[in-house]
Parts: structure tokens; sequence; C-alpha cells
């Protein structure tokens, strides 16, 4: 094979790559939308056409990034980890310290940002301890029990590019089905506080936690949350390697993690942003010239100067007059 003929290939392969990454995030989008819809039926037709055409495997299982060749199970065996026991024979500690934190002006678990969009009614919030292949020194300053026994475990820190978070919802919450964006990491949840009522489903298991015993699960899967009960659950989220991930894709994996500036270009180049700033509070957002002259596109000749989101409701500007009504 020439050097040309190879490189042919090798960019064969990876434009087939790319597109197949494409088909699997429109696809997800579209299936979330249904759920966010409330059409649970209409996403798993979407979900068995996808995989009629290739797209996965199976339908309750939606990575946006597949690895083949990994054992799919919806929810692994916790023994199967040496730190399982760890993490909940020092459960009463990391309890203790977590509940003698929340509630106070000490608390750093607020509404999240990051899944906001997965909250289809109620509250979650979270407090990250870990993320970015870094321990998070703010919040740690306000676990340091828990932090020394996490920094113990390198399974779920320097060897894991997730997150370690307390997670809290409250009564009333329903998180809506949702697939986690790879099938190479593992969630780990250790209840802290599980009140009557608190149930997930993770692909057609529906279970309920056990205070101070580990769940393991591949949130690759559709999983979602219902909270039908009266006091807050609690649980501390952390993720690990799938145990089959080896070689190549490990330390793709594992340099992959970006900190925080590298998220913030990410950002800006996934919804077209030249400049963002904040200033006296306000965010100012600048998008870059291909959004720009999409916009000018719709709005050419159609009488209108600007367009105002509330929930369901828009309210238009036109040329004509100050605003139009919300519908």
């Amino acid at each position: 094979m020439t050097e040309n003929q190879g490189a042919g290939t090798s960019g064969t392969v990876g434009a087939r790559a790319y597109l197949e990454q494409m088909v699997r995030r429109y696809y997800a989008s579209l299936i979330d939308a249904w759920h966010y819809a409330g059409d649970p039926e209409k996403a798993m037709e979407c979900a068995a056409a996808a995989v009629r055409q290739g797209v996965w495997d199976q339908p309750f299982q939606r990575a946006r990034e597949h690895i083949p060749g990994l054992r799919a199970r919806p929810v692994h065996d916790a023994g199967e980890f040496w730190f399982t026991a760890y993490l909940e024979e020092n459960y009463p500690l990391i309890r203790a310290e977590i509940e003698q934190v929340l509630d106070t002006p000490l608390d750093p678990v607020v509404p999240t940002t990051d899944d906001a969009g997965l909250i289809r009614k109620g509250a979650w919030k979270q407090a990250h301890l870990y993320r970015d292949g870094r321990w998070q020194t703010r919040i740690c300053s306000r676990f340091p029990v828990t932090t020394g026994i996490l920094d113990k475990v390198p399974d779920v820190t320097a060897l894991s590019p997730g997150v370690i978070t307390v997670s809290r919802v409250s009564p009333g919450t329903h998180i809506m089905p949702h697939c986690g964006p790879t099938n190479a990491l593992l969630r780990i949840h250790l209840p802290i506080t599980v009140p009557p009522g608190v149930s997930i489903r993770v692909a057609d298991r529906e279970m309920r936690w056990q205070e101070g015993k580990c769940l393991v699960f591949d949130d690759s899967f559709e999983h979602e949350v219902h909270h039908r009960g009266t006091e807050d659950r609690v649980v501390l989220i952390l993720d690990v390697l799938h145990p089959d991930l080896a070689g190549d894709h490990q330390e793709r994996l594992l340099r992959r993690q970006r900190n925080f500036e590298e998220q913030i270009v990410a950002f800006m180049r996934e919804r077209g942003l030249a400049r963002v700033r904040v200033r006296d509070g306000e965010i100012a957002l600048t998008p870059d010239d291909t959004v720009r002259q999409l916009v000018a596109t719709y709005l050419s000749g159609t009488g209108i100067t600007g367009a105002e989101l509330d929930g369901d409701q828009v309210r238009w500007e036109r040329a004509d007059a100050s605003a139009g009504a919300p519908r």
C-alpha cells in the first residue's frame, strides 16, 4: 500500500467514524426531545429504529461515544470493585459530615447547571468534589473527612475522567429518562439518606437505594429518577472506568480530561460564540460570524428585529411595534 493509499484509507475510516458519531448525536437529541415532550413511546420507537439501522446494539443503551466490546450490563455487581466495601465501611463518617454541612451557611450543594435540562419538575442540587481530573478545593474544604477517605481510592480520582459529586434531590422531583455520554464509565451511587418513595430506573429495572450500600450501574443505559417521598434524597456519586476498558481507549479517555479554560473554549465553539463576558453581574454573549449571518438570514425580510423566549412563550420584537404579544 502506498503512502497516499494509506492516507486515503485512514481518511475514509475517520470520516465514517465522524458520521457515525453525528448520527448518534442526532438520534439521541430526537429521543431526548420525545422524552422531554412526555411521549416515551415515540422515544422508544426512535431508539428501536436506531438499533435497526445499526446505530446502537440495543434501544436502552445509547451512548453518543460507544466503545465496542465492553460488557453491556445495566447494573453491575458492586462486589466486583475492591473499594465499594471500603466506602461502605466509611459510610457513617461520610454521612455524618455531609449532614453536618447541608443547610448551613457553608453548604456548597446548589441547583445543578450541568443537568438542569433533565429536571421535568422539582429540584436537583449538586456539589462536585472532583472533576476535570482534579479536586475542587473550595468544595473539598467543606468535606475534609469525605475527601480524605476518597483520596485513598485512585480508581475514582487519578484513574477516572469522571466526577465525585454530592447529589441532592427534593421531594416531587422527576429527572427525565436520559443516557450518559459514554459506555466507558460506570457510575457508583453511595446512598447517604434515602427516604421512602424514591426510586431509580435503569433500562427496564426499577430499583430503590439502600442507605450505605453501593449501587453500580452503567449510565449509558437509559435511566430516570422519581422522588415521590417527603424528604430529600442525598447520594454520593462517583465514576469509575469500565473494567473491560484497556489499552488505547483507556489512555485516550484519561488524556481527554479538560481544565476549566478548555471547557469554556469548547462551550463557545459548540454554540457559535466569539466572546463571553461577565460585567457587573450581567452576562454578555457575542455570536461568531457564522451565527451572526444565520440570524440575519432568518430575520431578513420578516420585519422581526428580535425574539425573547420565556418558557414556552415567545415575545417578538418587530420594526413596526415595540413588542409582540407572547404566544
